[in-house]
């Protein structure tokens, strides 16, 4: 999946198959659990998810505060060089949740074979 740029040359891509986020040639940095958090909002771009529904599906098997959540969304726009005050990726809607807001277009990546 290709989003809206990182910067104003650098498209940045999801790497789903193998757990990446890239902007251009430079590989971003991660948790397992915010690259989870991530994916999740993609795979639900445009549409308010509450902080109820992340914490059900990124920890399912686990008993977390919503500070993990803020943590890995606070790791995620560090990446994306994104302030939560002014969103170009992920919007906060005060006490309900989050929404992607980047435009989305899905893409092959070639491959470095």
């Amino acid at each position: 999946m290709t989003t809206r740029n990182h910067s104003p040359s650098l498209p940045v891509y999801l790497d789903v198959e193998n757990e990446l986020i890239w902007a251009g040639e430079q590989q971003l940095r991660l948790t397992p659990k915010a690259f989870a958090v991530l994916r999740y909002l993609i795979e639900r771009s445009g549409r308010l998810v509450s902080k109820e529904e992340l914490l059900r599906a990124v920890w399912a098997d686990t008993i977390v505060s919503e500070w993990a959540l803020t943590t890995c969304l606070r790791a995620i726009r560090k990446a994306l060089g994104e302030k939560a005050k002014t969103p170009r990726f992920i919007e906060t809607v005060h006490r309900r949740g989050y929404r992607f807001i980047a435009p989305l277009s899905t893409q092959p990546v070639a491959s470095s074979q």
